[in-house]
Parts: C-alpha cells; sequence; structure tokens
C-alpha cells in the first residue's frame, strides 16, 4: 500500500491566542503534514512575544526537530499596533514553559524561500498574522511567487470589518505586505471576518476538549478559559477561533464556501486603510480573479472536525 505523501508546509504565526489554538491544532496533523518551519511576526503583540509563545508552544507539545524562525519585527511602511485583547504577552494568563532553544540562524522571510526551493511548486504556507514576513520574501526573492502551490490566510474581509468600520485587523496592520501578496501571482485563499466571526466557541466544545487528558488539549483549554475571561470581564472579543478556520481550509477544505474575485488593498485612504475590497459586480475585467474568498462557513461540521482533532490526533508526531 502506497503511504500517502505529507503536504510540505510553512507557518506563520503572530502568536496571541486563537493563533496559538490554530498552532495546537496544526501540530496535530504531522502524519499529513511535512511541517517545514514555523515562523513568527509582530502582530497581536511585539516579534519578541510571538516569536517566544510560538517557539514555547511547539517544544513544550515535543516538537523541538521543527525550526523555529523569527520574522519582521515591524509592518513594512508603518508603526506596529498590536492588540490589547491579547495581552502583554500574546496568551494573557496563560504560561508555557521557555525552552530556551534557539531561533533558526536565517529569518522568516529567508526560511519560506528555502522551503519553497526544497518543494518546487508543492509548498503550502499558512499565514495568520500580517503578511509582512510573505511580503519580504517575495521582494527579496521574486520567483518565488512560482515555487509556491498555495497560501492561506486568516486576513481581511468581504465586508465590514474588526479594527476599523472597514478592515480587519491583519489588513489594517500591514496593508502594504497584504497587497504584496495579492498582486503576486501567488494562488491565495483568504479566510476573512465573513467566516470567522461566526467561529464563536461553543461552551460543549470547550467542555469536551477539557475532558480529553492530552498535553494538547490541556493547553487549548487554558487558551479558551482566557478568551472567555476577557471577554466576561474586560469587554475584549469573545472567543472566536478565527486562525484555526484558515487552517482548517487546508486540511478540511469541504466546511468552507469559496468564491473567486479579484481583490485589492486599499493603503492610500485616510479612514479605509487596510480595507479589502473585492469586485462582486466584475466590474474591473481587466483584471485577473485572483484570491478565493470564504463566503460561508458549515458550522456543525467545522466543530465537528475540531473536536475531533483533539479527541483522535492528540500527540500524533
Amino acid at each position: 500500500m502506497t503511504e500517502m505523501k505529507r503536504i510540505p508546509i510553512v507557518m506563520d504565526f503572530d502568536t496571541g491566542t486563537d493563533d496559538a489554538i490554530a498552532l495546537i491544532t496544526a501540530l496535530q496533523h504531522r502524519d499529513i503534514l511535512d511541517i517545514r518551519a514555523v515562523s513568527a511576526v509582530a502582530g497581536n503583540v511585539p516579534l519578541e512575544a510571538t516569536a517566544a509563545n510560538t517557539r514555547n508552544i511547539v517544544d513544550m507539545l515535543g516538537h523541538d526537530d521543527i525550526i523555529v524562525a523569527k520574522g519582521a519585527d515591524k509592518p513594512l511602511k508603518r508603526e506596529l499596533h498590536c492588540a490589547i485583547s491579547h495581552g502583554k504577552t500574546g496568551l494573557g494568563n496563560v504560561t508555557v514553559p521557555d525552552s530556551g532553544r534557539a531561533y533558526y540562524e536565517k529569518d522568516a522571510a529567508d526560511a519560506i524561500y528555502e522551503a519553497a526551493l526544497e518543494f518546487p511548486g508543492e509548498l503550502v504556507v499558512l499565514a495568520t498574522g500580517p503578511q509582512t514576513n510573505l511580503a519580504l520574501s517575495i521582494q527579496r526573492y521574486p520567483d518565488i511567487v512560482k515555487l509556491i502551490r498555495k497560501v492561506y490566510i486568516m486576513g481581511g474581509c468581504l465586508v465590514g470589518g474588526n479594527m476599523t468600520q472597514a478592515s480587519e485587523f491583519n489588513a489594517y496592520v500591514d496593508p502594504e505586505a497584504l497587497q504584496i501578496l495579492f498582486r503576486s501571482g501567488v494562488d491565495v485563499t483568504m479566510v476573512g471576518l465573513d467566516v470567522t466571526l461566526q467561529t464563536e466557541l461553543p461552551m460543549w466544545v470547550k467542555d469536551k476538549i477539557a475532558a480529553i487528558n492530552t498535553p494538547e488539549a490541556q493547553l487549548a483549554v487554558q487558551v479558551f478559559e482566557f478568551m472567555l475571561i476577557r471577554n466576561k470581564e474586560f469587554g475584549y472579543d469573545v472567543a472566536n477561533l478565527h486562525d484555526v478556520v484558515a487552517f482548517c481550509a487546508i486540511v478540511h477544505p469541504e466546511v468552507l464556501k469559496l468564491k473567486r474575485y479579484y481583490v485589492d488593498v486599499e493603503t492610500e485612504g485616510t479612514i479605509t486603510r487596510g480595507m479589502t475590497v473585492a469586485d462582486f459586480r466584475d466590474v474591473c475585467p481587466d483584471h485577473e480573479k485572483n484570491v478565493d474568498c470564504a463566503e460561508d462557513i458549515d458550522l456543525d461540521a467545522f466543530w465537528e472536525w475540531f473536536v475531533k482533532v483533539f479527541e483522535e490526533r492528540g500527540t500524533v508526531k
């Protein structure tokens, strides 16, 4: 019987709370994912915190064979704007032991390119924060656009926003980087607020995962608890699993309804910074449709899959 070839992937996070859940979820799929590197970017919190969170979660769960690379500590052209809802460390009141392992000697942009060279036409990239690292890789190595098979991002939205009335947080933080990605010619799937805002954590899901005695489940529940506390006590974000949905698009795409549009990013607007503008009406026929956009999600299927990951895949390496 032929063994299924694993998907080569690089994952880029600005590891705060929902990024942590996405990372924990992804690490339980190493039987089908060949994780070439995990990288960190400044976003939810500054780079030193996102990098430490990323490395420490990877190592705590027993995956210290995976490269962890530090990336950009600020957007391409703007000051860094962080998200207060993740706390100073990015993980709120959750403590993950500091592994002390050295980061990869090269930065995230180089790590992504190296993986693309190693797996030309096969590499998948998951990016759940500002797209700064990917944009730097594209700027530094223009040939990468022909080497990457697919990029999945959590970011943007077809309608509305959560940072402003017009923009989603990751797109707002570094709109120039997202514009570079969208205009690069790389095949992109955008998993935006249109679907991720539907994924407020149900208590039955939390309770089921809390009953599972694996390191992955127990760490996830600690993060869930903080996400619930920050909403109840401070009125910050509800416990939406934004970044998990972007990962789900890779391994369980059936839960999402996608439609391809021409999408660009507003970088000049004084009140629309980071707005992801999709050509719904095909009024820009000269522009090729460049982004597969998630428009809807089968929530029953999503939550069933998510719980099964922890029930059936915990400690899988």
